[in-house]
């Protein structure tokens, strides 16, 4: 685990658990989504880049919110400018992403001493390819190894094919050998497009510096050099590359061994990149080897990128059009392959370099024991498969939704505590179904608590409404008192004014206009008598209709009933209301309250012998509420019973006098039909009983 180096790192509150990360990644169980945020394995990570590609694309493309970012020498490279001589080695790619020329101009102007063409380098790895092969040195098939993403993938899954690894340096590492031998104390920096390259640095010691395009873009916006403003520069190569250049696009090794070596079979070479390298290839290759497959290729041009270094991780030309990028490319190929004197130069150049130095390469390391990777058994694999809820052959869906290839890789993935089971698309299918059949069966259950509590609710309502006629039932007996009082003037009144009838008319005293006098009068008396009646009957009726009036005039009808009690019984009135508006409310149950608070303050009266009894009646209104006061000089309610008074069944006149009603159902009336509130205290002289109605 120590040959790996971190070249891709995890911001984790940015990390939104989508798995495109685990989707796109060629050996998958290097991340590990088994948690709220999936993090990374670095002894299994290859360092392709694809999963900052797949991040970047799941924020929408907003590199700032991107869980997953690149790890290279930037920081480094560019804090040593000023203190080492550094020369930097410009991957064939940057003739995509950058003008080539330019940028060379660019990195002197950063102060960089020197700049290679590591195209350069890819002329030295063919030549030296081909001398392994006519030599018998390498062990065929010939696996290139310029991408070093595949030759860890290789090291960690396929060590059997290690053999087979290229014995000379890829083209970034054999220019850096050359560049090396021209400048000894110089510290080497590679301009490229590949994070994996830092790992293959780390390796074999001979490059210092892995720059990323990107990274470099941002150094010099830092700088403030804008390229299109700078002259064209040359590279310092003692020869320009040739074919090489192509080497970045996919096929280029092929294009370039078959220009220097016209005698060499096409098909001889085959050529493979992207998923497929990973998915197939590879071990299809191992098998073919291992059977000894008569019809081998000779060499093998292999990348990790679909498109080669091109549009590599690194790369700052995703936005491009691919069809730009590759003419970019096959434009300077054509130009640099068109020369034949400096075809001459170059083959003079590659016979001297590859005999006066070593490009040999022998880094690689069998990893395989990295991969610590358990393989379960069958009935493990059934265990596990039980947890995702794959119950039968159709729930094998290979659906790719959680990130892996097939069931199979999730559930292995899985049983090594790299995932879980609650990301499988089934499982959360199938847990919503559960879920939804326990919401249908709630659904349910409420429907049948609610139609209970419907029953339950109108049977209280019935209740409720029977307590409140019983309780003006049992206020019946004291109510036809008050009627009696009511009517006892008016009724005497009338016995009077007929009796002067009478008279009159015995006596013959006769007068017109006096007998119609004293009949309108009489008349008068009937009609009180009739309305008066009328207010009792309504106020004993059972029905409730809600009404919008006036709370002054609730309070007269009110005193229309009971006025007369009170003032048999020398009760003062005091009467101080101002309401500007009237408000929606059961005006019928407001006067059964009222009536209940003014005849408990009149039986106050009688049982303290208060001399001089009197009731002040205020309303007014207040930020939102109309507000109603009824204040008595009664001596107040006894505290110890202050909390009780309105508790059903309470009553302090004795057994067979209260009902213990009034009061309990005056409080109900205001709070739960009036939406009000009824509270009660003491003054200094008595009990005041305050009402709070919300305006609506």
């Amino acid at each position: 685990m120590d040959s790996f180096i971190e070249v891709i790192g995890i911001k984790e509150e940015n990390c939104i658990n989508c798995h495109q990360c685990i989707a796109v990644c060629p050996v998958k169980v290097c991340s590990d989504g088994s948690g709220e945020v999936v993090k990374l394995h670095n002894h299994l990570c290859i360092g392709c880049g694809r999963c900052i590609e797949a991040c970047i694309k799941s924020h929408g493309g907003n590199v700032e919110k991107s869980a997953r970012f690149a790890i290279d020498d930037a920081a480094e490279f560019l804090s040593d400018l000023d203190t080492n001589e550094l020369v930097a080695l410009v991957a064939p790619s940057a003739q995509a992403n950058f003008n080539l020329k330019k940028l060379i101009s660019a990195l002197k102007l950063l102060g960089v001493k020197a700049v290679y063409d590591v195209s350069l380098g890819a002329e030295i790895s063919v030549y030296s390819y081909h001398e392994a092969i006519e030599s018998g040195k390498v062990k065929l098939p010939l696996i290139a190894q310029p991408c070093p993403a595949i030759v860890k993938y290789i090291e960690l899954n396929h060590p059997a094919l290690i053999p087979h690894l290229a014995p000379v340096g890829s083209p970034v590492h054999n220019i850096a050998v050359y560049a090396k031998n021209l400048h000894p104390e110089a510290k080497l920096a590679f301009i490229s497009p590949c994070l994996a390259k830092k790992g293959e640095f780390h390796d074999s010691q001979m490059v210092q510096y892995n720059v990323i395009f990107q990274s470099l873009s941002r150094i010099l916006a830092q700088k403030d050099i804008n390229i299109d403003l700078l002259e064209e520069s040359e590279f310092d190569n003692y020869v320009s590359a040739g074919i090489a250049t192509s080497f970045s696009t996919p096929g280029g090794l092929k294009e370039s061994y078959l220009y220097h070596f016209p005698d060499t079979l096409p098909g001889s070479i085959s050529k493979i990149e992207g998923s497929l390298v990973y998915e197939k290839y590879l071990k299809d290759l191992e098998l073919a080897i291992t059977m000894g497959q008569a019809d081998l290729p000779l060499i093998i041009d292999i990348l990790s990128c679909e498109k080669g270094c091109n549009m590599a991780a690194g790369c700052i030309n995703q936005q491009q059009s691919i069809i730009k990028i590759e003419r970019a490319v096959s434009h300077r190929t054509e130009i640099s392959s068109s020369d034949s004197d400096k075809f001459l130069k170059l083959r003079e150049f590659l016979d001297k370099v590859t005999r006066d130095l070593d490009f040999s390469y022998n880094f690689y390391r069998d990893l395989s024991a990295n991969n610590d990777i358990i393989i379960p058994s069958e009935l493990q694999l059934q265990q596990v498969y039980k947890r995702m809820y794959k119950e039968n052959k159709k729930d094998f869906r290979n659906c790719l939704a959680c990130g892996y290839n097939s069931c199979l890789q999730m559930a292995v993935a899985v049983f090594n505590g790299l995932n879980k089971a609650e990301n499988c698309h089934l499982y959360q299918e199938k847990e919503l179904l559960r879920e939804q059949e326990i919401l249908n069966n709630m659904v349910d259950e409420l429907a049948t608590l609610n139609s209970k509590l419907e029953e339950e609710m109108a049977e209280r309502k019935q209740q409720e409404q029977l307590l409140v006629q019983n309780s003006k039932l049992a206020a019946m007996g004291e109510m036809i008192g008050m009627i009696a009082h009511q009517w006892r003037q008016p009724l005497s009144s009338i016995s009077t004014l007929s009796g002067n009838l009478k008279v009159y008319l015995d006596l013959d005293m006769y007068e017109k206009n006096q007998f119609l006098s004293l009949l309108e009068e009489i008349n008068h008396h009937a009609q009180y008598l009739s309305s008066t009646i009328n207010d009792f009957r309504h106020f004993f009726k059972p029905d409730n209709p809600q009404d919008t009036v006036y709370l002054n005039t609730v309070i007269e009808n009110t005193l229309g009933i009971i006025g007369k009690s009170l003032e048999y019984k020398n009760v003062q009135l005091t009467i101080n209301t101002s309401f500007s508006r009237p408000i929606l409310t059961y005006p019928n149950e407001l006067m059964q309250v009222f009536l209940n608070i003014l005849k408990n303050a009149s039986d106050a009266f009688v049982d303290n012998e208060v001399i001089d009894p009197e009731i002040r009646i205020n309303g007014y209104e207040r930020d939102s509420y109309q507000v109603v006061e009824f204040v008595d000089n009664a001596g107040g309610i006894p505290e110890i019973i202050m909390t009780k008074i309105f508790d059903p069944y309470f009553s302090t006149k004795g057994p067979g006098i209260g009902t213990g009603l009034g009061l309990y159902m005056s409080k109900t009336i205001v709070e739960e039909h009036c939406d009000g509130e009824l509270i009660a205290r003491n003054t200094e002289n008595g009990a005041c009983f305050t009402l709070k109605f919300p305006l609506r």
